[in-house]
């Protein structure tokens, strides 16, 4: 199947969590297994320059693949702990709705422009590295909030509330928490994603909605009985 959908408009209840799909799956051991990696190899500093993001290096040193390659690692277990949640959570059931390439775009795209978003506030703090897809997860919580708005959360039998509801204040959590603690450059990536992700699920809208008027407006043939003709043609 091209994607499947465990979640329909007519379904009372949206499923988050369990089991991961493919790139879910994938996602999650990406980062965690990177983060290892680079914690056994006792945090070489490269990584920090040259993958992280920041406005010194996208740039001060035009390394303008920053944005796209810190999505892909964290510099830190409180970071990855927050993304890695949130995408097993709502990245679940996105990829289940969406199918896996639709997905893995629009984590790429969310996260990569939240990041965009950050080092270009960044220059205030130039020297600031980003890492992490606090973009993407922000965008995550954001879309599935306009998907399945009024979809009741079943998460382990608890939470009995509307998936707008509950994405809406888990979204107010972390950005409260940004501005507690002043992590302003944390902020600008989060919002980025959020906006980037609204901006997504909305031209996805869009292109759904052309498509059925497109449909709607096909003109439809009608068969005239008897209209067959010497030359064995047919009348429509």
């Amino acid at each position: 199947m091209r994607r499947q959908i465990l979640i329909t408009p007519g379904t009372l209840i949206a499923h988050l969590g369990g089991r991961p799909p493919t790139v879910t799956l994938v996602l999650l051991v990406e980062q965690i297994g990177l983060l290892v990696l680079w914690a056994f190899a006792n945090g070489p500093a490269w990584v920090a320059l040259h993958v992280a993001a920041s406005a010194e290096g996208t740039f001060g040193r035009h390394e303008i693949w920053q944005p796209f390659t810190a999505l892909w690692v964290h510099l830190g277990t409180r970071g990855l702990i927050m993304d890695a949640l949130t995408l097993w959570m709502f990245g679940s059931a996105l990829e289940r709705w969406w199918g896996a390439r639709r997905f893995l775009l629009f984590w790429t795209l969310t996260g990569t422009l939240g990041l965009v978003v950050g080092v270009t506030v960044g220059l205030i703090q130039p020297q600031v590295a980003l890492s992490g897809s606090s973009g993407a997860a922000m965008g995550m919580m954001v879309a599935f909030a306009f998907l399945f708005p009024n979809h009741m959360v079943f998460f382990y039998g608890v939470l009995p509330l509307k998936a707008k509801h509950f994405a809406l204040l888990l979204v107010a959590f972390v950005v409260v928490g940004s501005l507690l603690g002043q992590s302003w450059l944390e902020l600008s990536v989060e919002l980025g994603g959020g906006v980037a992700a609204l901006l997504f699920v909305l031209r996805g809208r869009s292109k759904r909605q052309r498509a059925g008027s497109r449909e709607g407006s096909r003109p439809r043939l009608q068969v005239i009985e008897g209209g067959k003709r010497e030359d064995k043609r047919y009348l429509n």
